[in-house]
C-alpha cells in the first residue's frame, strides 16, 4: 500500500529583518492529494502568522515522498514549486 510523507521547509523575515528557517514533517498521508492539500494547509498557515507580525514569508518548498512496503517509490514522488507574493 502506497503511503506518502511530507517535508516542508521555510524561511521567514521577520519586521527586525531577521530571516529564520524552519521545517515540517508530516507522514502516513494517504494519498498525493492528501499531501497537496496539507503543503498548502501549512503554507497559508505559515504565511498568514508572519504577515500578522509584520513580516514576509521568503520562500517555502514541498516535496511529497511516495512509500510503499520496500521503501521509496521515485515515479510517484514529486516536488512542489510555489511563488511567495
Amino acid at each position: 500500500m502506497l503511503k506518502f510523507i511530507l517535508l516542508t521547509s521555510f524561511c521567514l523575515t521577520y519586521p527586525n529583518g531577521e530571516t529564520k528557517c524552519g521545517q515540517y514533517l508530516r507522514d502516513n498521508l494517504s494519498d498525493a492529494s492528501e499531501c497537496r492539500s496539507m503543503a498548502r494547509a501549512i503554507g497559508t498557515a505559515q504565511k498568514r502568522k508572519i504577515e500578522g507580525l509584520g513580516g514576509s514569508m521568503a520562500s517555502y518548498n514541498v516535496f511529497c515522498y511516495a512509500i510503499d512496503s520496500e521503501g521509496l517509490v521515485i515515479d510517484q514522488s514529486f516536488e512542489i514549486s510555489y511563488n511567495i507574493l
